[in-house]
């Protein structure tokens, strides 16, 4: 296992989990994706890192709809495998790679990359603050760091360190300001910050009416877990309850690599 994420982050290699996020395993899925990417001015000349790619989805949503040259990475090899065969099937293995690599040691080299994308990630990692060190490491003087990720506003409920929590990466999230720092803290500069929250409850609504589709039935008969349904709902009830309460959020944060000699 990548010594940089969490033992929950397995979760999203099992084919339950598509089932229930769907391709992107974010809030907002590409909607977001492109937000974000439009603040990093990601663009035709830009060579991307996207950490932690999953399937790939916004690796090739940045290659399709802004010209990127992209580089997926993430820790499950069986991911990046259906990510490489997803990006043959649409002709994008030209402008998009993937490559197994543990986020604490990135396998790329010094001032490599324009702008490193982390969607719901950083806080399935057991060591941000080393990750972050990374990015800054593998980004080039003034390249851009963008973020997404849940902010928490109050005690994360019990029920809600679960599984099904770690999904809806609830609960290893932070405070936007415990972000801030952390971002910060590994030395990069001119943070821009925007709450895009309603997101949140749009992926918990999702998942509710994907929970009983015949193929989530046969996944969960797999894992024994179909008599689990009803617990499943009273975890999305109480993820709702806190969303709606403000206890959680969804944020977008974009930061820049200082210019070499330079702190702003």
């Amino acid at each position: 296992m990548d010594k940089g994420l969490n033992c929950c982050s397995t979760l999203y290699e099992l084919p339950l989990t598509e089932l229930l996020l769907g391709n992107s395993f974010h809030p907002g899925g590409l909607t977001v994706t492109r937000q974000l990417a439009e603040s990093a001015l990601v663009g035709l000349s830009s060579r991307v890192l996207d950490v932690a790619c999953g399937v790939g989805s916004t690796a090739r949503f940045l290659a399709e709809e802004f010209a990127a040259t992209v580089i997926g990475t993430d820790r499950s090899q069986s991911l990046l495998d259906e990510a490489q065969a997803r990006t043959q099937q649409a002709g994008l293995q030209d402008r998009v790679q993937f490559k197994q690599s543990d986020v604490t040691v990135l396998a790329f080299p010094d001032n490599y990359f324009d702008v490193v994308f982390c969607e719901c990630a950083l806080c399935l990692f057991a060591d941000a603050a080393a990750a972050l060190s990374e990015f800054l490491r593998v980004l080039k003087p003034g390249g851009r760091l963008a973020i997404s990720d849940v902010v928490v506003n109050k005690l994360i409920p019990t029920e809600l360190i679960d599984p099904l929590g770690h999904a809806l990466c609830i609960s290893g999230a932070r405070s936007a300001d415990a972000y801030k720092n952390l971002i910060t803290q590994a030395g990069f500069v001119t943070l821009r910050f925007k709450d895009v929250s309603t997101v949140l409850l749009d992926m918990v609504g999702r998942i509710e009416k994907r929970l009983h589709f015949a193929d989530v039935l046969v996944e969960l008969n797999k894992f024994g877990l179909a008599g689990s349904v009803g617990d499943s709902q009273q975890i999305l009830q109480a993820a709702r309850d806190f969303i709606v309460s403000q206890g959680a959020g969804y944020a977008l944060f974009v930061a820049r690599k200082p210019r070499s000699g330079s702190s702003a």
